[in-house]
């Protein structure tokens, strides 16, 4: 087994074990794909907050925050990208984008632990900032997992005939 195989094989048990439990378990009018979007969206207004932070809070200069800015330029395009496909994931199917983040999600964990490490080592002048980035980087890791889940189909309701007729006495 290589090393790409390994990480392949630990990210869909993390995704079928850890992931996939929570989304069947989350209720019928908010599926795991919604759930997912919502926590990406959040994670755009959590970076943006942290760039706005460093810029407007802290008087960084914007050309030193452009990289920043950058990035969020690079998520926000990342979210439409990801809202363009809603119509791919229907309940009861395979959803195409667990195939289609395979590298995503690992990489998406690796930066989660590096701005982890990096927020807890931060001059204490840029912690605020630097911790609103790894929540941003929290919920950007959850949400794709969560949108990379499988959507249950809803649940059959009994027709009419069924309830009212099937145990019916002659």
């Amino acid at each position: 087994m290589t090393v790409g195989e390994g990480i392949t094989r630990i990210d869909l048990w993390i995704l079928d074990r850890v992931f996939q439990p929570l989304a069947d378990r989350l209720p019928e009018r908010l599926p795991a794909f919604e759930a997912g979007m919502s926590l990406l969206f959040g994670s755009l207004m959590l970076s943006g907050a942290a760039t706005a932070a460093m810029i407007f809070l802290l008087g960084m200069d914007p050309f030193s925050a452009m990289f920043d800015i950058l990035i969020w330029v690079l998520w926000v395009s990342f979210y439409l990208g990801v809202n363009r496909v809603r119509s791919l994931v229907r309940p009861g199917f395979v959803n195409p984008l667990r195939t289609m983040f395979l590298g995503l999600r690992p990489i998406s964990m690796v930066f989660l632990v590096y701005s982890a490490w990096q927020g807890s080592t931060v001059d204490a002048h840029y912690a605020l900032a630097a911790w609103f980035n790894t929540l941003a980087n929290a919920t950007f890791t959850i949400g794709v997992y969560l949108a990379s889940c499988n959507v249950r189909p809803p649940e059959q309701q009994a027709s009419v005939w069924q309830r009212d007729f099937a145990g019916a006495p002659d």
